[in-house]
């Protein structure tokens, strides 16, 4: 008795609320039921992570449709940040300690979703940020 009342996984869980359920049963229903969602996403990924490299973007190992465009300095991925947010272009910022301070970085996810022209006007984007901002940098 004394173990389940004050052990860790017993005093910290609890079920899990309706709505979550209800959005991971719909979620699985999704993606067992559509295979040509999981192609298209892994399509979009593969061609946006090609991309990126081309354009000299540091995507660290990433193999998944979640990568990270790696700035690798606070105060330029906050300015960076502002002005892809100005330019219509939203990517999650990353800083220490959830990564290494070298490697603060935004982290773009691609989705299935997401047509050529969307991944190519992202792309284009973060071209003309990031291009002139490594020039600065340097």
């Amino acid at each position: 008795q004394y173990l389940r009342f004050y052990a860790h996984p017993y005093v910290y869980s609890c079920a899990l609320p309706p709505v979550v359920v209800a959005a991971i049963l719909k979620a699985l229903e999704i993606g067992t039921g559509q295979p040509e969602l999981r192609t298209q996403l892994w399509n979009n990924a593969d061609y946006f992570h090609a991309q990126l490299r081309g354009l000299g973007i540091d995507t660290g190992a990433s193999t998944t449709y979640i990568m990270p465009i790696v700035i690798g300095d606070r105060e330029r991925m906050y300015r960076l940040g502002h002005q892809l947010r100005r330019r219509g272009l939203w990517v999650a910022p990353v800083d220490y300690p959830a990564v290494p301070q070298d490697r603060i970085c935004f982290r773009a996810c691609v989705t299935a979703k997401h047509t050529r022209a969307d991944l190519d006007e992202a792309l284009n984007i973060l071209e003309d940020t990031l291009a002139p901002a490594a020039l600065q940098h340097a």
